[in-house]
């Protein structure tokens, strides 16, 4: 099984052979702790950069190529644009933090992210 971790919050995460799951909704599922506010990939508060197994992510799309520009680059993601198919390491600075938004929009943003199936 593939396995996605998380170092800044030294956790760890597999997922089954074959399915392409979203960063940060397992991120969420999984409480790793990658900071984020719209999880649409307007603000990009969940950038994560991705230390090791780019290759088992999805080529990213035009929201997350114009949000990130050259930080693409430099190894550099969406957590909520990015989707993996294999072994993926992922950091994100610790002083990262999310944007201010009321305690009850950040519920009502993790709820609708764990209600959504991991897979694309």
């Amino acid at each position: 099984m593939p396995t996605i971790r998380f170092t800044t919050s030294d956790r760890e995460v597999t997922f089954p052979d074959g399915d392409e799951v979203n960063l940060l909704r397992v991120a969420i599922r999984n409480d790793c702790g990658i900071p984020f506010k719209c999880a649409s990939g307007n603000c990009g508060t969940d950038r994560v950069r991705v230390e090791a197994g780019s290759e088992h992510c999805v080529p990213p799309r035009r929201r997350e190529r114009d949000r990130l520009g050259d930080l693409l680059g430099h190894g550099y993601r969406l957590a909520c644009q990015t989707y993996v198919v294999g072994d993926v390491t992922v950091a994100w600075d610790p002083d990262q933090t999310e944007m201010e938004l009321g305690s009850r929009a950040i519920d009502r943003l993790k709820q609708v992210w764990l209600t959504r199936e991991d897979t694309a």
